[in-house]
This record gives C-alpha cells, sequence and structure tokens, in this order.
C-alpha cells in the first residue's frame, strides 16, 4: 500500500516513484509499485478454439478512424467542466485534440499529420493555456509534495555539445531546484499527472482520444538556455507552450530505420544530424506535434524564460505490436496443444542451422531439418487469432491508462463520493462511467478487466488491471451494460436469467466504481 501525501491543495493521491527516463527525453516514464486486482491470468485470452483462425492482420490503411461528425473544440481548463452525468466522454476527448489543434481539423490531422509529419499551430498571442500550468505551478508541486530528483525531477544542461545531468540525491526541495535554474539549468517534472489535476484532466482525455497510454513532461528553461541534446524519441508528442518562448530546430530521421522507431535514441552531436528541415520559435498558447523519429533541439531565446509541457502518446502502440502479440499466442496454445512443438531438439542441429550454415544448400541434413520447421510453421498458422491479440493490446491499454478524472456529478452518482452503504435494487438505472475503462474477456469464465484500480503513474513490469470475475452465463449482461454506453438502462432489464445475477452483476460493477447510477 502506498502512502498518502497531499497532490496540489485540494486533494489527496497515491504518491508513487519513478524511474529517470533515458537520454532521449522520452515522456513515458515507469512505475516502482503499483496497487492492483489479480484475480486472474495476467495475459489472459480468448481460447483458440473459439477464435477466427487463419484471420489476417488488417491493411494499416489509416492509424485511427477518421472523425467526420463535427466536433465541438474544448479548451483544456474546460476538461469536466459539463456536470450532466449522461455525457459521452468519447466526445469530450475528441473536443480536447480538436481545440488544441484548432483551426486544424480532425481529419486534416489524421489524413495528413498524425504519425508523418509536424504541425504547428500559432496563436499570435493568444494564450488558451494561460491558467493550466504555470512557473507558480510548479513551485507549489514542490512544497506540497515529497519529490525527488532523478525520480520525479531533473536538473539539466546542454554546455559545448554535451547534455549534463546535476541532479542531486534525495529531495527535491525548492530551494535547490530554484537555485541550479538561477545557474543556468533547465527543469523536467516528470510525469506531473501524478501530482497536477489540470495535466491529470488532459492526459486522461486523449487517453481516451487515441485509445492508448499517455506520458507527460514539463520543461522550465532559463532565457538563453538548452537543457537536452539533440535526439528522437519512441512516442509521438504534442506540445504546448504554457510560458514564455522556445526555438524549435527539428531534423529529418537519417535513414527508414530511424522512421517512426521503436526506441528512443542517444543524444547525437550536431554534426550527426544535418541541417534542420524547420526551425521555429512557439510563443505562449502555440502548439506543436511531430511524430517518433523526428531529431530535435530546443532552446529558450536570450530574453525570456520558457514553460512547456510535452504530451507523448503511441508507446508500443503498432501494428507490428498486435501481430507479436497474436504470433506470441498462437506459440503459447501451439505448445500446449501439439506434441509437434514440445519435441526436443535434434542432436545435431547445430551442427547443420545457423548463419555459419546457411550457405551449405546440399546439405541433406540441413534441408531436412528447415522442412520440418516449415511444417510447424505452416501448423502454427492454425492458432493464430488477431482478436486474441487485440484482447491483449486492449489489456496493454487499461495497464497503462491512467484512472477516469470524475466531474462532481459523476462522483456523486458512483461511489466515490456516497457517504453511506448503498445496495442497487432492481429499478435503479445505471451506466458505466467511461466505456474505456473496461474490457470483457472470455476464458474459462468472463473476466472484466478495468483501470479504476490504476494509480497516476505509468506501471511496472508485471502489473495487471484490476479485474471482475463472472460465470459465463453473465457475459451476455456484462457485454449489455458495455454495449448502452452513454446511455443509462435498468438493473432488472439486464438478461441474465435470475434477479440475483442482476444484482451481483451491477453490485461489483459499482463497488469498483465502474458505473453511475441515476438518482
Amino acid at each position: 500500500m502506498t502512502s498518502k501525501r497531499n497532490i496540489e491543495e485540494e486533494e489527496e493521491e497515491d504518491i508513487i516513484s519513478q524511474e529517470e527516463d533515458n537520454n532521449s527525453g522520452s515522456t513515458q516514464q515507469k512505475k516502482k509499485k503499483k496497487k492492483v486486482v489479480k484475480k486472474t491470468k495476467p495475459q489472459p485470452l480468448t481460447k483458440h478454439a473459439n477464435s477466427s483462425h487463419n484471420q489476417p492482420v488488417p491493411k494499416p490503411t489509416n492509424l485511427v478512424p477518421k472523425k467526420k461528425a463535427e466536433v465541438r473544440e474544448i479548451n483544456i481548463n474546460d476538461i469536466g467542466a459539463n456536470e450532466l452525468s449522461n455525457q459521452d466522454h468519447r466526445v469530450e476527448a475528441d473536443g480536447v485534440l480538436a481545440g488544441l489543434i484548432s483551426p486544424t481539423t480532425l481529419d486534416e490531422f489524421y489524413d495528413n499529420h498524425f504519425g508523418v509529419k509536424e504541425l504547428v499551430v500559432k496563436r499570435n498571442g493568444n494564450n488558451p493555456y494561460k491558467s493550466f500550468f504555470t512557473k507558480d505551478s510548479l513551485d507549489k508541486m514542490l512544497r506540497n509534495n515529497f519529490l525527488k530528483f532523478t525520480e520525479n525531477v531533473d536538473v539539466t544542461n546542454y554546455i559545448d555539445g554535451e547534455r549534463i545531468t546535476l541532479n542531486p540525491d534525495g529531495r527535491a526541495y525548492p530551494s535547490l531546484v530554484w537555485k541550479h535554474y538561477k545557474e543556468g539549468c533547465s527543469v523536467r517534472l516528470l510525469n506531473p499527472q501524478t501530482f497536477n489535476s489540470n495535466v491529470w484532466k488532459v492526459c486522461a482525455a486523449l487517453q481516451t482520444h487515441f485509445q492508448c497510454g499517455m506520458g507527460a513532461n514539463i520543461y522550465l528553461t532559463p532565457a538563453g538556455a538548452q537543457g537536452f541534446a539533440p535526439h528522437y524519441d519512441d512516442v509521438d508528442v504534442l506540445i504546448l507552450q504554457l510560458e514564455g518562448k522556445k526555438e524549435w530546430r527539428l531534423y529529418k530521421p537519417r535513414n527508414e530505420g530511424e522512421t517512426l522507431p521503436k526506441a528512443s535514441s542517444e543524444n547525437f552531436a550536431q554534426d550527426e544530424i544535418g541541417e534542420p528541415y524547420m526551425s521555429v520559435t512557439l510563443e505562449a498558447g502555440d502548439f506543436m506535434y511531430f511524430p517518433r523519429g523526428i531529431i530535435h533541439q530546443a532552446v529558450s531565446p536570450k530574453d525570456v524564460h520558457s514553460l512547456h509541457i510535452t504530451i507523448s502518446t503511441y508507446l508500443n502502440n503498432t501494428w507490428g505490436d498486435l501481430v507479436g502479440k497474436v504470433l506470441q499466442r498462437a506459440l503459447d496454445v501451439a505448445n500446449q496443444e501439439c506434441i509437434d512443438f514440445r519435441q526436443g531438439l535434434p542432436r545435431d542441429y547445430t551442427k547443420c542451422l545457423g548463419v555459419i550454415n546457411s550457405d551449405d544448400v546440399g546439405n541433406e541434413r540441413r534441408k531436412e531439418l528447415l522442412d520440418k520447421v516449415s511444417v510447424l510453421w505452416d501448423k502454427l498458422g492454425q492458432y493464430l487469432s488477431v482478436d486474441d491479440g487485440a484482447d491483449q493490446m486492449a489489456l496493454k491499454y487499461l495497464l497503462d491508462s491512467l484512472p477516469p478524472f470524475l466531474n462532481q456529478a459523476e462522483k456523486k452518482h458512483s461511489i466515490e463520493d456516497e457517504p453511506n452503504a448503498f445496495s442497487v435494487n432492481l429499478n435503479n438505472r445505471i451506466r458505466l462511467i467511461r466505456s474505456d475503462s473496461i474490457r470483457l474477456v472470455i476464458e474459462d469464465i468472463a473476466v472484466v478487466y478495468h483501470n479504476m484500480d490504476n494509480t497516476r503513474v505509468f506501471h511496472q513490469v508485471g502489473d495487471a488491471p484490476g479485474t471482475i470475475e463472472f460465470s459465463l452465463d453473465c457475459a451476455v449482461a456484462v457485454e449489455h451494460i458495455i454495449n448502452s454506453y452513454p446511455n443509462y438502462i435498468y438493473i432488472k432489464d439486464l438478461p441474465v436469467d435470475t434477479d440475483d445475477q442482476k444484482l451481483d452483476i451491477a453490485s461489483a460493477f459499482y463497488e469498483k466504481g465502474l458505473i453511475m447510477i441515476e438518482k
């Protein structure tokens, strides 16, 4: 159980330490510990017998569905302002991104920019982020919370072509942080959504839109300073200039292998990256997006400091990751169900196989062994299920995601603000609190995975989403609750045989914070 510490002035939240990210400045962080509920295996999937075998991976014609309907733009300071308890948060999430990229539309963004090239939005002095996060917010965060250097705060500089990290040990006391800042260091806040509700709100909304975990870092750089060397990241980034100005230089990937990379780069020397294809100065209120793999560096001008937030997404969220899940699951099932995969390797395989033997085309024993592998490969195809892989990716999203940010109406209608013990009844009308906070997976039983037990720090390896288990005959009722979102439905109308089952399902959902009750 994690200790309680004050988060800002208005709330308390679990504070969990995190690891320092790599030198690339990637904005995705790692958890050191996390409270979860584990009632089933960490990687449950539908049985292959119930799956569609040999289902092809869809062509990657577009990474994200296009948004054809009109979307109302939402300022990030207004997230959660709609107190209606029946709103569809997918609509709000679309509106948040629409507000960030305006006047570019969502259709234009996905057709021309997402995963392809940068988007810069200049607002000519109009700053819609004015009250979102300030230098005073940073100071308050340092004073009201136990932040540690390296885990929560970095102080860095970039001098003579080299990045220097100057983190002391221990707590990041405000006086120490400001001392380094006055000496010309950049200050980086790691995972600020753990401590600041405004950052939590925007990340939670954007994860609903992208259906992918979000990360964030906040950077404060004194006038005329640069904190980080040129590098590229393994995440797509959304940059919001909060205060001051920052001069950015963007460089094309050096080769095809560094386009949309799976890992962040090391720090580059200036002579390794060539000339920038774009130089742009972001002023307070401006926005920029660029995909992973774009080499970048930034410096604040000599006359003004810079404060910006980098919000990141699409870490390990590619077609390759999906196919990897499909193949690994197929191999797991094949090993379990087909004895051919469990038979021992022949003693002489190392003498016939391997790169050193690859030119020995006339070796009959080598041909025999390669034919055996081909037979196994063909058999593996019998166990391929894209749906199983999609379930795995969906569970990864639930594990990576933040818990939803609830407004006052949602708290009032859920267990969050229930002052007394409450028992559901058949005449209650219920609905999911978020459509993307839940995933139903059919195993030997029906298992509901959810993110309501997540903390506000990225997970550690070995964690699993929260779970609720039901018998298989309850699965259709659970599916009915999921598919009815955002509408309220009567508990008495759940499609299961007995009233006790209806109440058990609704009670389990309510006690995990997954539903609201119309009151």
